[in-house]
Order: C-alpha cells, then sequence, then structure tokens
C-alpha cells in the first residue's frame, strides 16, 4: 500500500491557528474597546455619570458614541460643590443629550441645610430628569432616611422629578412620586426602579477620559417611555 505524504498540510493547518488566534485576540482587543453595555443587552438609553474628577470630557464625542444622557453630580451637604457642574451643564446646552443632577445627601447637614445650598450652587436647572438623591454615607438609620425624605419633597415643591439611590423597601417613608435607581448586576423590577446603575467600572467607546472607570446607567423602561418623558435618544 502506497503512502501519501502531503507536505503541505501540516504547515497550513499551523498557519490557520495562527490566524485564527488573531482574529480572536483582536475581537476581544475590539471588545473591550467597546461602550460598555448592560449585560442583558435591552437597554432603551445609556447614560453616564460626571464629575470633576474625570477632568474634559467632549460631549459631543459622548453623544456620537450612543450615549443619550448624563448624569450630573453637584451638591453634598452644605458645604460642598463639584468644580465642573455648570461647565458641564453649559456644554450640553449645544448637544441633544438630557442631562440629571445628582445630589449627596450627608448626615451632618438638615434637609433645609442641603435644600438651601442646592438652589444657591445649582438653582433651578437641573435638567429633564428626575433630581437624583444618593447617600454620602455607606450606613444609615431610619432618621437619616426619613430626612433624605424631607428633602426630597422639598426638591418635589420646585415642580421637580426626585429619584432617590436606596432600596425601595424605604419607599412608604417617601412623598409621592418619588422614583428609585439601583445598582447591581441583574436588571432590577421594572416596576419598582426608573433607572439601573448597571456599571461602576465601565468605558464609552472614542471619548477622551472616559477609557475607564465610568459609572454606566440606563433607562429601565422602553424606548417608547423614555422619549416621552426626557426627549429623543442620540443612538
Amino acid at each position: 500500500m502506497k503512502r501519501f505524504h502531503h507536505k503541505f498540510t501540516l504547515p497550513a493547518i499551523l498557519i490557520l491557528l495562527v490566524v485564527a488566534i488573531g482574529l480572536l485576540i483582536t475581537g476581544i482587543a475590539n471588545m473591550h474597546n467597546q461602550t460598555t453595555l448592560p449585560p442583558n443587552g435591552n437597554s432603551s438609553a445609556i447614560g453616564v455619570e460626571l464629575n470633576q474628577d474625570y477632568g474634559y470630557v467632549d460631549l459631543h464625542e459622548l453623544q456620537a458614541n450612543g450615549i443619550s444622557f448624563v448624569y450630573l453630580r453637584s451638591t453634598q451637604g452644605r458645604s460642598y460643590f463639584d468644580d465642573d457642574y455648570l461647565s458641564y451643564r453649559d456644554q450640553i446646552l449645544g448637544t441633544k443629550l438630557a442631562f440629571g443632577t445628582i445630589v449627596a445627601y450627608s448626615n451632618e447637614s438638615t434637609p433645609l441645610q442641603h435644600y438651601q445650598y442646592f438652589l444657591k450652587k445649582v438653582g433651578t436647572d437641573t435638567g429633564s430628569l428626575p433630581i437624583c438623591i444618593e447617600p454620602a454615607i455607606d450606613s444609615y438609620d431610619l432618621s437619616y432616611i426619613k430626612q433624605m425624605a424631607q428633602f426630597a419633597g422639598m426638591l418635589q415643591g420646585l415642580n421637580k422629578r426626585v429619584m432617590v439611590d436606596i432600596p425601595v423597601k424605604y419607599k412608604k417613608y417617601f412623598p409621592h412620586g418619588v422614583q428609585f435607581i439601583t445598582g447591581g448586576k441583574k436588571a432590577p423590577n421594572k416596576m419598582q426602579y426608573s433607572f439601573w446603575r448597571y456599571n461602576n467600572d465601565g468605558r464609552v467607546k472614542s471619548v477622551r477620559n472616559l477609557e475607564s472607570g465610568v459609572v454606566m446607567l440606563t433607562y429601565n423602561g422602553t424606548v417608547t417611555q423614555y422619549k416621552e418623558k426626557y426627549g429623543q435618544l442620540t443612538q
């Protein structure tokens, strides 16, 4: 019986293997360079949080790369104000981005002190998204929750939508109409949470200073609902 020796078979296999590995590496690299999206892939609108730690961010580039809204960090208590809040807010005027305002609620200031300082530094131009109140401390008691709820009511008195970054189990302590946001890897209940903070270390493709460490958010509803409440998408 004759044996046929294919001297080109092994080199061809090795070349194909090298090409396949190269394509795999390129694919992984490209995936890592893409904007960080929610795990379920069913987001209606993608947003990011911006603050003074990022430095300059071109909001037109942000819009061009699929971001529809931004949340801007503003005040904490009665003495802290983010250095870049006003400049970001001014930039937004030239874009189609929707925006909202974040307030960190301190345990060292009263609801009235929070309210007065917020109005002094931010005013009433807080964006079309709900004002987001988040705890400035990791551990809090019911007294703290009730004070936050009082502050939320004051903001509602300005005819503003308000959202809080605490578990929905505390809903009974807040005025009617207050919305909720939560984090985590799994999409939250749409009936309980209006927004979802799905990643605290994300990135936005092709936007300088947002290559890592970006807080990523999504509206926890449909595209139609988002457009009705907050405006058009930029994707």
